[in-house]
């Protein structure tokens, strides 16, 4: 999962994309980089990538070397390839004139290399499935790409041609040496993508592709909308749009965006994450009260199942009490890479509010649970601060199975609910009960009837043969990343 953004038409490019990122940090920790070109001189590009967090990346100085009038950014969060510098995006190919930015996963980018590397006399270093794309528009562009403006016609057939050959999640951004911008969306519509427009007081118009409607809302975009499935945008460096759907498969977004990953003011498929989140907290409320459960307070984990508990406490008539105390300071410790690394992010993220637990029958609400770090560590410090009684709710159903598609959970056996009952799952996580949101339920306050549910159900909207490869890959990468590579988080 991670952060993009492109803008097109502003000579403050740089300013807006870097903005943009701001409001799409939560997306991706690990790195971030920025992208621009001055179409105007020859190899005009500018660069500039770096770990960490992005206001740490950026100063005022970089920013004023970033010129130009389109520029395209990206905030990393590792799933294929190690945590390494070197894989920041995004990736430039000066020869052609191409940068690209990538969120999603590739499934079968195992294969698909080796099959690439076949066809090269010269050996070609791709170490992420961006890399890979980027290659394959290259060489789909033909023999000496960017030796001409590309235009759509050229690039949405190259990009018809990747599609025919890559399984998997993928929503992309392009910056062209010319000062081109376009962007595309996966068959599937699994990783989101949303196209906007801008006009200043003086008639000027700015185009922009993002992760996000939160990004585009803070920049002021007032048109927005979403890139259908398999839909290419082209915006060239005279503002003129050219949008076709190139291949269509079917609508199943993820729905870990709602339930987790986006801003809660964010929106997809017509449905804001406030309202999806709001809704599954009063389906939750319903449920509690079948099952006959008695509790004095609804308690948050923070920051993503705030809407859900506080719509589960309306629902119930029970008081809604924020008694875990985020430090500010620890950012998502879901995305950090590797087992250690979270668990030490978790001891030092929350703090309890020992005296008002003392006694209570708690319903803990959480947005998810997956590996079950979160729940055991908040947990201890509930039952340690002398809560009678903790039932831990959760506004997504249980997670059995991996995600192939940019969430990092590629092996079954990682995940808490992988193979348990809900009685097993409390045992293990320590508290009295569980309660899960079912998928129905999911489906109902999500309004999304077409769903990527792969990690709940086994139904993935794409081949997943090539899945056990890339899980035994990506188990190596994390062995192989550093020990201490988030000491600083």
């Amino acid at each position: 999962m991670c952060g993009l953004i492109a803008v097109s038409g502003n000579v403050g490019s740089a300013y807006e994309v870097f903005f943009g990122l701001m409001n799409l940090q939560h997306r991706g920790q690990d790195g971030a980089g920025i992208l621009t070109v001055d179409s105007k001189k020859p190899g005009g590009f500018h660069l500039q990538k770096g770990s960490g967090l992005i206001e740490n990346v950026f100063s005022e100085r970089s920013l004023k070397n970033l010129k130009g009038t389109a520029a395209i950014g990206h905030a990393r969060y590792a799933t294929i390839g190690r945590d390494d510098p070197n894989l920041l995006q995004p990736f430039l190919d000066y020869e052609s004139g191409l940068g690209l930015g990538h969120n999603g996963n590739i499934v079968n980018f195992y294969s698909l290399r080796e099959d690439i590397a076949k066809t090269k006399e010269r050996p070609l270093a791709l170490e992420s499935d961006s890399a890979l794309i980027l290659r394959l528009l290259v060489d789909n562009l033909g023999d000496n790409p960017g030796s001409a403006p590309f235009g759509p016609k050229p690039v949405f057939k190259a990009i018809r041609a990747a599609m025919d050959k890559l399984v998997g999640s993928y929503s992309i951004v392009c910056l062209t040496k010319y000062g081109d911008i376009f962007g595309f969306r996966d068959p599937n519509g699994i990783r989101p993508l949303v196209f906007g427009t801008k006009t200043s007081p003086e008639g000027e118009t700015t185009y922009a592709l993002a992760s996000e409607t939160a990004a585009l809302n803070f920049l002021g975009f007032e048109e927005i909308n979403e890139v259908a499935p398999g839909e290419a945008i082209y915006v060239d460096r005279e503002g003129l749009v050219t949008r076709e759907i190139l291949k269509q498969e079917s609508y199943s977004p993820c729905m870990f965006e709602w339930v987790y990953f986006a801003r809660v003011e964010s929106e997809f498929g017509g449905t804001t994450v406030y309202d999806a989140r709001f809704r599954l907290g009063l389906l939750l409320a319903e449920t509690i009260k079948h099952l006959g459960i008695e509790a004095d307070i609804v308690v948050p984990v923070p920051e993503t199942s705030r809407v859900a508990a506080v719509a589960l406490a309306e629902g119930l008539k029970m008081p809604f009490r924020e008694l875990l105390i985020k430090n500010r300071y620890v950012n998502r410790t879901f995305i950090l890479d590797g087992q250690e690394s979270r668990q030490e992010a978790i001891r030092r993220k929350l703090f309890p509010i020992a005296s008002e637990f003392k006694g209570k029958r708690c319903l803990i609400v959480d947005d998810s649970i997956v590996r079950g770090n979160t729940a055991k560590q908040i947990v201890k410090l509930i039952k340690q601060a002398g809560a009678k009684e903790v039932t831990l709710v959760s506004s997504c159903p249980p997670i059995h199975s991996p995600c192939f598609y940019g969430i990092d959970f590629p092996s079954a056996s990682e995940l808490v609910a992988f193979e348990r009952t809900d009685e097993e799952i409390a045992d293990e996580l320590g508290v009295d009960r569980v309660v899960f949101q079912t998928v129905e339920g999911l489906r109902e306050a999500l309004n999304q009837r077409n769903l990527c549910t792969g990690c709940l159900t086994q139904k993935y909207p794409t081949d997943v043969d090539c899945g056990r490869e890339f899980e035994s890959k990506r188990l190596q990468d994390r062995e192989l990343a550093p020990l201490n590579k988030h000491s600083s988080l």
